[in-house]
């Protein structure tokens, strides 16, 4: 597959892409929460931060590439 290809896809399924996004964030945040680990805590924080960065930039409903 080009790169033009993998663009389109992108494109074209954005919002599925962030919705399962989102949805592994939101199982991790339960195991995190279950385990007694503080190491975790620190992996997660740093993930959703990334992704509040980055999906804060991308309001509209596809990304701009």
């Amino acid at each position: 597959m080009d790169i033009s290809g993998i663009i389109s896809y992108i494109t074209s399924n954005w919002a599925n892409i962030i919705e399962l996004w989102l949805k592994i964030i939101g199982v991790a945040s339960i195991i995190v929460k279950i385990t007694p680990s503080l190491k975790d805590d620190d992996v997660l924080k740093n993930i959703i931060r990334f992704a509040g960065k980055y999906l804060a930039l991308n309001r509209g409903s596809s990304p701009k590439i």
